[in-house]
């Protein structure tokens, strides 16, 4: 019978009961719920659906073959592209719809540059967007295009393209990578260890015929690493060149194999110069590095480090065993736990209230500040935050599957993007490798005359040791690590070219209300329009029963504010009639035959009673005669003069771009310690806009909504305020604390990131520059360049992960999560 017959269970003629067995689909790894919908082939093997059992099917065929030309299609890809698949494996991203792989060899940022070449190799190709932490690729075509051609494509360039349909599936997959990777460090350390013991026989003086065999036994160790371990070097090596590029495994390709030649050579000879210890030692420990290097990868570089933000807080969960509740961090919470969050918390998973009541804060979903009262049964989001009382939830979804998780992962896409810094510093890394391989080849054709055996040692011991693996690591780690730091702090950063150009920030522009203030006006006091009157002044009854019943029509904060005043006041609702809403200021409408206007004053420049509010009149009119003035005022956030003050300290100029009246914005303009020329007043969204264009390296801070058309003119902005799903549309950062203080803390880590990024760099190229001077000397041997080369990526590796000062306290100040 074929091997690619299937049987599903219900045609199973099995003498054998599988009804309560448990099955793990053997492609992607998830657990199969319902048995009756499991695909199995007949040697057993059990698949979740067709797709995965087609997939898993085309996989095991092997190793295809190299094609010539990158835009060949195979036919091995083409079921790619049938209805069936593609109903099962299509996927839509920022509408965008398209297929999801997993990528099997993804080594370091030099892969995704080749990956990037894609669109430019098949034009059907609309967007192909790699996301190196997870190691999956979106890829989304223009009409007609074929998924097949794309993977074949990936095929000829030495990448193995694994369908899925979500990212759990990618994580089984990594998970099988990880554990090739494993195993050929495993075998590496076993070989390696055994060639060292031989070695140190002959270095003590062993001669004769068991000196040969020694050496004959180190070669039969040698090979498994040559042709086994040595396998991910030679694969980057043959995808640079086939995308036209250089790669930073040149330098150890090349030492692998002249340093291999050169030994068989002399051990053929009798001769007993060859270098088997000191390759399988650079082998083993390049090999430990990069696993290290690319498991911190999948932890800090992961963009789903965004949910962290959630996932990071500890919560209290029910325990029926102990009849109390327990503390555990949200990441464990699991569907059906009982979870109790007090005044303060955010909730950490969607799920349905238990108690009578609780007052929630659902700004960072809705973008509305004013609580909202949930009673028992209600349905309550993570991520909102319980401002009155407590909530007692069972728990329905976990945070990676709720309704913010949802919103987050599709920001996760665009996360981890090639940036400026990134490219400068591969190709830095790729022409440093030619560079060493000719200078290498230089010193040889010169010292062979001199003496040819240190001419071979010298040699490669230059082209080992300064191989630029820490050079091309150093910036992507280090940025990573600060996106980790960023996102635990409440700062949710698209993408690290964000976090990159905050560094060049030179002026930054402030929305008013909402962002330097609060945005949530109180009540301060009635005026008379006769300024001869004082004392306790306040309009009669009949004035008091107009504007309430003419503000609670409208959704303007000032309007909320005097309607809230005004409900304790024993005011009753009238009819009102031609209600019409003054743009820019305010509101009009008639009751009984009078006609009464509401519209914003000039800010009451008399009240100096407190620095920190800014005091707006609004006048009253009835019959366009002026009869009262109520006064009411929004606070500055209680950050926002420092803020400014350090941004000043920092050189960076702080603007207002507001659509407020002149004086209003004036006023706290003169609070800021602003000069006049540093604001600007009633614009527009389009006359923001034309002015940030000026500013080539300018930060928006605002409205992730209302101020949307300016943050896309900008170089970098922020949102401060709104939804996190609107806000992370229009803006490149969101901050889930209140006030300012977040534009400096983020300039301030974007600073301290690329301090640490030039600490590496600079080590870097001395380490490499000292050490291939010490090579060419005679100083250093091969086997001490093969110790002392990974140990530079460890070194990287532990100055991104300590960073700076203040990258190390950076979590530990003036945010909480539950605050």
């Amino acid at each position: 019978m074929n091997d690619s017959a299937v049987i599903t269970k219900a045609e199973n003629n099995s003498a054998v009961d599988l009804k309560d067995t448990c099955y793990t689909c053997t492609h992607c790894g998830s657990a199969i719920t319902d048995g009756d919908k499991a695909v199995f082939s007949n040697n057993g093997n059990a698949f979740c659906c067709w797709g995965c059992e087609t997939v898993y099917k085309i996989l095991k065929r092997g190793t295809f073959s190299l094609i010539n030309s990158p835009s060949t299609s195979l036919p091995e890809y083409d079921f790619l592209d049938t209805d069936s698949f593609l109903k099962d494996y299509s996927v839509s991203i920022d509408n965008k719809t398209g297929m999801r792989f997993f990528i099997e060899g993804i080594q370091c940022t030099a892969c995704l540059w080749i990956i990037d070449q894609i669109p430019d190799w098949i034009p059907q190709v609309e967007n192909a967007h790699l996301n190196m932490s997870q190691n999956t690729l979106f890829v989304s075509l223009k009409e007609p295009g074929y998924f097949g051609k794309v993977a074949s494509v990936l095929s000829a360039l030495g990448y193995k393209a694994y369908p899925i349909k979500s990212l759990d599936e990618a994580k089984h997959f990594q998970k099988k990578e990880n554990h090739q990777q494993l195993m050929r460090l495993g075998v590496a350390a076993a070989c390696s260890g055994n060639i060292m013991l031989f070695s140190l026989s002959l270095y003590s003086g062993l001669k004769g015929q068991m000196a040969g065999l020694f050496g004959y036994l180190n070669l039969a160790f040698f090979l498994p690493i040559l042709f086994y371990c040595a396998q991910p070097f030679y694969r980057n090596l043959w995808r640079s060149l086939r995308a036209g590029r250089p790669s930073i495994d040149l330098p150890v390709v090349a030492a692998v194999i002249i340093g291999f030649v050169l030994s068989l050579l002399n051990l053929v000879r009798g001769n007993a110069d060859f270098y088997f210890d000191s390759l399988s030692i650079l082998i083993f420990l390049l090999l430990a590095s990069r696993y290290f290097l690319s498991r911190t990868q999948q932890t800090f570089v992961n963009s789903s480090y965004m949910q962290t933000f959630i996932d990071s807080q500890v919560c209290q969960r029910w325990n029926s065993g102990s009849n109390e509740y327990d503390k555990i961090p949200a990441r464990l919470l699991n569907v059906d736990d009982k979870v109790l969050i007090k005044d303060g918390e955010r909730v950490p998973a969607d799920g349905v209230v238990l108690n009578e009541w609780v007052n929630i804060n659902p700004s960072i979903l809705t973008g509305e500040s004013l609580p909202q009262k949930l009673f028992k049964g209600s349905v309550i989001y993570a991520g909102t935050q319980v401002v009155a009382g407590y909530a007692k939830i069972l728990v329905k979804h976990t945070a990676g599957n709720s309704r913010i998780g949802q919103i987050l992962k599709k920001v996760e896409e665009q996360i981890y993007n090639k940036t400026p810094l990134i490219s400068l510093t591969d190709k830095a890394a790729q022409y440093f490798s030619i560079f060493i391989l000719v200078a290498g080849a230089l010193f040889f054709s010169f010292y062979i005359n001199v003496d040819p055996t240190e001419a071979v040692k010298r040699t490669l011991a230059l082209i080992i040791l300064a191989c630029p693996c820490a050079l091309a690591f150093a910036t992507p780690l280090t940025q990573s690590l600060s996106l980790r730091k960023a996102s635990k702090k409440g700062y949710l950063i698209k993408s690290a070219e964000s976090l990159e150009k905050l560094n060049y920030v030179k002026n930054v522009f402030f929305d008013k209300t909402g962002t330097l203030t609060q945005g949530q006006f109180e009540f301060l006091k009635w005026k008379s329009p006769n300024l001869e009157e004082s004392g306790n002044f306040s309009p009669d009854q009949e004035t008091l029963n107009a504007i309430y019943s003419i503000e609670v029509y409208s959704q303007h904060p000032i309007a909320r504010t005097l309607v809230k005043h005004l409900e304790g006041k024993c005011v009753k609702k009238l009819p009102v009639h031609s209600l019409t809403e003054i743009p820019g200021a305010g509101i009009s409408g008639t009751i009984d035959n009078d006609y009464y206007r509401i519209v914003s004053a000039l800010p009451d420049e008399n009240d100096k009673d407190n620095p920190d509010i800014i005091s707006s009149l609004i006048s009253i009119y009835k019959n366009e005669s002026l009869i009262a003035f109520a006064c009411l005022g929004d606070r500055l956030h209680s950050d926002a003069k420092q803020t400014i003050a350090q941004l000043n300290s920092m050189g960076i100029k702080s603007h207002i771009l507001s659509g407020d009246k002149s004086m209003t914005v004036s006023s706290v303009a003169k609070k800021l310690h602003m000069a006049n020329e540093q604001f600007s007043s009633n614009l527009t969204p389009e006359e923001k806009n034309e002015i940030i264009k000026n500013f080539p390296e300018s930060l928006m801070v605002g409205d992730g909504a209302n101020d949307s058309l300016a943050m896309s003119s900008d170089t970098v902005s922020i949102a401060v305020q709104g939804s996190v799903e609107s806000c992370l549309v229009a803006a490149d950062i969101y901050v889930t604390c209140k006030g300012v203080s977040p534009v400096k803390d983020l300039i301030l880590l974007s600073k301290n990131t690329f301090g640490v990024i030039k600490r590496n760099l600079v080590f870097s190229f001395v380490y490499n520059f000292a050490g291939g001077l010490a090579a060419i000397s005679g100083y250093i041997s091969p086997l001490t360049a093969a110790i002392l080369m990974p140990v530079s990526s460890l070194v990287v590796l532990s100055s991104s992960a300590l960073g700076t000062k203040f990258l190390r306290r950076f979590n530990k100040t003036n945010f909480s999560l539950n605050n």
